[in-house]
């Protein structure tokens, strides 16, 4: 760092500077002191938090919104069909996460296993996993963590810039285009504009001995946003659109319960021989997509601090396809649309200065929200309206080993639903609504069923860095949240979520109470953290399989097939586990790498095991940087491996079978980058389960019927390109 004014002699130090540290330049002449000041950056999370950006998150490219995340210690996938996957962060999933899309919380029919987030991770310059609740800032929900994906900044000097991905894979044949195009006007300075978007085609996988038919998909997502600066604010308004149709492998079917329970049992499925990888896709899919309008304004007062404005529109449809006699004819079997409507603002003060070695940093937020749920098609969810309000203040007190903060938010959620007579009947009879519980019946028409739910949210974390280069830190919170629509009001089976769902219209909150605790290491050669956690959760609200008083799972025999009966019901669950990971570099040229993760979950009744907790996973790699060979620079050459254990924590009668067994993935990685007319472009060959391992994985829907995919190879080259920087 070079520090320099004409009328002082230029000072000149190299400083090291950490994620929390706190520097301070001071120039003197003749007794007289001049004080630079610049805008504080963000500060830490006080919970465990790895951050995906530059060539971490290069190596993503192609791949699914869940897969560029599952890397991360914790972390694991939920999967209901080959290309569908959602996140499981310290063994929750779906309604206990929160999916942040450039800060505005992403609205979506993320309730089904079958329901992966409509989100294209090509958007994200930056992708930020927090492992451990987060409701006071982003929602009383954020139970598990919350995920928070970061478009790049626009850019601020005349020219343009941009990047170009272009990715192959070998098994589930197709490809990945993706890029994205950022520009200045000379004549405008103050105008900032983004294009960008991606296409993607894959036919569907094969496992080592067969092909997961009608697996295949196609995706294309497009955005545009602009930009505008004047003295002390910003502005910014941006659209983005996710399109995506979705084939459900044809294994995934039950037509009873003998069935069922043999092809769980069987080394393949039914009718495996006549299965083929192929591009089309045919009944059952899915044919999702989601739009995002983001208007927002910054404010800055050099005296006060920051305001912020933002409102956002969604509008996610959904609709599914099941096996139907004249398919050529008939429409969607389900057919979901969700509007949102979302306004909020955050003020964050300038920090105050208490002493020479303290200050307050902190933020005041309010937000309020109106949601529309249409649904047509067979019986399974109902039409509802919700509103709700929320507002939060955080306050951290920061020196310069010593860090605490506290916070407290609360939120109103009021929605009623429009039971149809069958669905509220069917409810009553089979115990999971009372009669009485929605009003009088008058006998005819639809049943407005209302709910109205306060919870409250409160926290509290410390970061002590009790010597260099170590650190501590750790939170205590309790958060209530208020039940999903689904989690009231589901009742029927989808093509793609083979089973029964009954929800509980009357069902209250759950209360979750949580406790982190982190310590980190950052030295020059060694980096690791290692966390511990606990959520006890008072009235869990559980999505699970219903059990007849014979102590077996209970099975329904519908006109459409038979199928496992799930209802929702509140039990005391017990979360607890560890995660964390370490990073070595013993000489320049060598990076080792090792993470785990273990989750444990239990019904505090009766002791029991509760279903989809991750089993115990490990990773580690090797990764070498030869020297560089004429125009190759940047080489590297990466072994890595993953263990998973089997799930010896289960309930059969929940589970239906025995967990998989045990299986180890292998996978490798060539890459370098080179200069072309003065741009960088970057090759990459990689490839995953390389020796062909047949394996099911507990976490997915998949296990009981086929095998995951086989060995996998991408091929991928990037072009990023820059009209005021030449070469490497």
């Amino acid at each position: 760092m070079i520090v320099e004014r004409g009328d002082y002699t230029t000072a000149q130090q190299v400083v090291a500077v950490a994620e929390h540290a706190s520097l301070e330049i001071r120039m003197t002449l003749a007794g007289e002191v001049i004080e630079v000041h610049e805008k504080a950056p963000p500060p830490p999370e006080m919970r465990s938090t790895a951050t995906i950006t530059g060539a971490a998150l290069e190596k993503t490219r192609g791949r699914g919104f869940t897969e560029a995340i599952a890397g991360v210690p914790g972390v694991s996938e939920l999967r209901a069909a080959t290309g569908v996957a959602k996140p499981i962060i310290r063994g929750q999933f779906g309604r206990r996460l929160l999916i942040l899309v450039d800060d505005v919380r992403h609205r979506a029919q993320e309730w089904g296993l079958e329901h992966a987030p409509e989100i294209d991770p090509s958007v994200a310059d930056r992708i930020r996993v927090v492992r451990g609740p987060g409701g006071v800032r982003y929602g009383a929900d954020a139970i598990g963590g919350v995920v928070l994906i970061d478009p790049p900044e626009l850019r601020r000097e005349p020219g343009y810039n941009g990047e170009v991905h272009l990715i192959g894979t070998s098994n589930g044949r197709g490809g990945t285009v993706t890029g994205r195009l950022q520009g200045v006007l000379a004549s405008l300075p103050s105008i900032s504009g983004q294009l960008e978007g991606s296409v993607k085609r894959l036919a569907a996988p094969e496992t080592p001995r067969y092909a997961l038919d009608n697996a295949g998909l196609f995706e294309w997502s497009a955005g545009a946003t602009i930009g505008a600066r004047r003295q002390g604010s910003e502005y910014k308004l941006s659209y983005r659109h996710y399109d995506a149709n979705l084939g459900v492998c044809s294994c995934l079917r039950v037509h009873n319960v003998d069935d069922f329970l043999a092809q769980a049992k069987a080394g393949e499925p039914t009718g495996a021989d006549e299965f083929r990888s192929e591009f089309g896709i045919d009944r059952p899919y899915q044919a999702v997509s989601h739009d995002l309008v983001l208007a927002r304004g910054s404010w800055e007062r050099d005296h006060l601090g920051t305001l912020t404005a933002t409102y956002s529109f969604q509008q996610d449809r959904r609709r599914e396809y099941d096996v139907v006699r004249n398919a050529d004819t008939a429409g969607a079997q389900f057919n979901f649309r969700l509007f949102t409507h979302e306004l909020g603002a955050v003020f964050e003060h300038n920090p105050i200065h208490l002493s020479e070695h303290w200050h307050l940093r902190g933020a005041a937020g309010v937000v309020g929200v109106g949601q529309i749920h249409n649904y047509g098609g067979l019986h399974l969810v109902p039409d509802y309206t919700s509103l709700a309000a929320g507002a939060f203040a955080t306050e951290r007190l920061v020196g310069h080993t010593v860090e605490v903060e506290l916070g407290a938010r609360y939120d109103l959620l009021a929605r009623t639903a429009s039971l149809e007579r069958l669905d509220f009947q069917r409810l009553v009879r089979s115990g999971q609504l009372g009669a009485k519980s929605c009003g009088m019946d008058d006998g005819s028409g639809p049943i407005d069923c209302a709910s109205r739910y306060h919870t409250f949210t409160a926290s509290a974390g410390g970061m002590w860095r009790f010597a260099d280069p170590w650190s501590i830190k750790g939170d205590l919170s309790a958060a209530s949240r208020a039940p999903n629509p689904d989690e009231q009001y589901l009742n029927g089976s989808a093509p793609t979520f083979p089973v029964l769902g009954l929800g509980k219209p009357d069902i209250g909150p759950e209360t979750t109470y949580s406790s982190s605790l982190t310590l980190a290491f950052a030295g020059a050669r060694v980096t690791g953290e290692a966390s511990a956690f606990a959520n006890v959760i008072h009235d869990y609200i559980y999505f699970a399989p219903a059990i007849g008083e014979d102590g077996m799972p209970i099975f329904d025999t519908l006109i459409r097939g038979t199928f496992p009966r799930f209802i929702t019901r509140p039990i005391g669950a017990l979360f607890y586990g560890a995660d964390g990971g370490v990073a070595v570099t013993p000489i320049p040229q060598l990076e080792l790498a090792a993470q785990a993760s273990l989750v444990r979950a239990k019904n505090r009744a009766d002791g029991s095991y509760l279903v989809f907790v991750p089993a115990d996973h490990y990773r580690g790699s090797i990764t070498y940087h030869p020297p560089d060979l004429g125009g190759a620079k940047k080489l590297y050459a990466t072994i890595s491996g993953s263990y998973v254990a089997r799930q010896r924590r289960y309930d059969i009668a929940a589970d239906f079978i025995a967990p998989p067994p045990a299986y180890f993935l292998l996978g490798a990685e060539l890459g370098t980058e080179t200069c072309v007319a003065d741009q960088k472009v970057r090759i990459a060959l990689q490839g995953t389960n390389l020796t062909n391992a047949r394996y099911r994985d507990y976490t997915s829907l998949m296990r009981y019927f086929a095998d995951e995919p086989g060995w996998q190879v991408w091929l991928r080259m990037s072009l990023v390109f820059d009209s005021t920087k030449k070469g490497l």
